[in-house]
């Protein structure tokens, strides 16, 4: 988006927002709109945008030459046949991301004198819902979300983050909350990674476990760890950027929201301006719906299908004799990260609903300010009445709209489910230790 186009779309805005403009201008320095979209070029547009372009999923723009645009088509392509590598790699290693290696059980003292580990096969099911199936799901979610990227949204991004810090108050302070969410992403990155890693290294000398492959491969072995682990740090960067981007866009729309909201109640904003502003709200929470949460919803299957599948690892078949301690805390730790970053959209979308669903009482309270919106004729009033008890928005997954209610429904039925496996499943075993 041009500058021009930008300033042009929000310029009432700088009547609403002269003050809370003023200092990010000094004297002789471009307007206030002018410097709040510098401003939030600067301070987290370009280097947020950078960041996407790690795993080619940068937005490409109207203003980009063919020859960028061309570039980044081809990173995207890279990062593809890269991630390709990778699952071949988890199924040769036999790595899965819900428990790790699949021969823990054999990592013990060997009477025939070796080291310990076997090499054992894999059956159609485990190659299909231990590999092929998570890989796919992984997969569909890298190339959604660069469909929706390069060629849906077209500078939507953009025009959402910085129709934001127009309408905000305190521009520095949601500059700071935004850089908040991308640390947050980067320690869930480190802790996915760490987990790959320990488990890597604690794994003995020969972790080929494609019978055929094994003695062919020997002598590559430290060769196949490192390029495991960089695989596996490449898939957990895709899925960790498409998660916090989702993340971002959801607390955008929120602040967005409530910030309409607000300015209406101090009746700072015309009642029709207000109207036409939750209107393009509802555009940019519809694109949020119909194509950004496309590759949130394949990463939180596979990151629940994870979880899951680590609980009943662990309650029924982790043989905790023949484990060490550690390797007991890192599956342990495992299940409960992958728990987390299946849930946590769920949470994220709800508040944002929340905030919706608040937007509608805004007609109501507006009509029982007599002080407020003394000078404002009756019709006006039943008219902002009216319109705000018909909106009808919500954050969806899956196309269906979450609910913070259902959500805690949700959250009691994983609990008891997870209780009834530890109850039923590996009593005795846990009674030996």
């Amino acid at each position: 988006m041009h500058r021009h186009n930008a300033e042009s779309s929000f310029c009432f805005i700088n009547r609403l927002n002269g003050n809370a403009n003023d200092e990010l201008q000094q004297p002789g320095e471009h307007e206030p709109t002018s410097a709040l979209l510098d401003y939030c070029k600067r301070k987290f547009l370009r280097p947020y945008v950078a960041i996407l372009t790690l795993v080619g999923l940068n937005p490409i723009s109207t203003d980009m030459t063919r020859i960028r645009a061309c570039c980044s088509y081809v990173q995207a392509l890279m990062v593809l046949f890269v991630l390709l590598v990778g699952y071949l790699l988890r199924y040769i290693c036999g790595y899965r991301g819900d428990r790790g290696f699949t021969s823990y059980r054999d990592i013990r003292p060997m009477t025939n004198g070796t080291d310990g580990g076997t090499v054992t096969p894999n059956t159609i099911g485990e190659l299909l819902f231990g590999f092929i199936v998570p890989s796919g799901f992984n997969l569909l979610a890298f190339v959604s979300a660069v469909l929706v990227c390069k060629v849906i949204d077209h500078e939507q991004l953009q025009n959402l983050i910085e129709r934001v810090f127009l309408m905000s108050a305190k521009p520095k302070r949601l500059c700071r909350m935004l850089w908040l969410f991308l640390a947050i992403a980067l320690a869930l990155l480190i802790l996915l990674f760490g987990y790959a890693c320990c488990v890597v290294m604690m794994q003995p000398s020969q972790i080929v476990k494609v019978s055929w492959l094994a003695e062919i491969l020997s002598d590559w072995e430290m060769w196949l760890r490192v390029g495991l682990l960089l695989t596996i740090l490449l898939q957990d960067l895709v899925e960790i950027i498409i998660l916090s981007n989702y993340y971002i866009e959801c607390y955008l729309l929120r602040m967005h929201l409530e910030t309409l909201s607000h300015k209406l109640l101090m009746h700072s904003i015309d009642s029709l301006d207000w109207m036409r502003e939750v209107l393009e709200f509802r555009k940019l929470l519809e694109r949020l719906n119909q194509h950004v949460s496309i590759p949130v919803c394949f990463l939180i299957v596979m990151n629940l299908a994870y979880a899951f599948a680590g609980l009943v690892y662990l309650f029924k078949d982790f043989d905790f004799h023949y484990c060490a301690l550690k390797l007991v805390l890192l599956n342990i730790a495992n299940v409960m990260l992958w728990l987390f970053l299946g849930l946590l959209p769920f949470f994220v979308a709800s508040s944002v609903t929340r905030v919706c669903q608040n937007a509608q009482a805004n007609g109501h309270q507006i009509r029982v300010r007599p002080f407020v919106y003394h000078n404002t004729s009756a019709e006006d009033l039943n008219s902002t009445l009216l319109f705000a008890a018909s909106l009808d928005m919500s954050a969806k997954l899956f196309r269906m709209p979450i609910q913070p209610n259902y959500l805690c429904f949700a959250i009691l039925v994983v609990v008891i489910v997870i209780l009834t496996l530890g109850m039923c499943l590996n009593l005795t075993t846990l009674g030996k230790i």
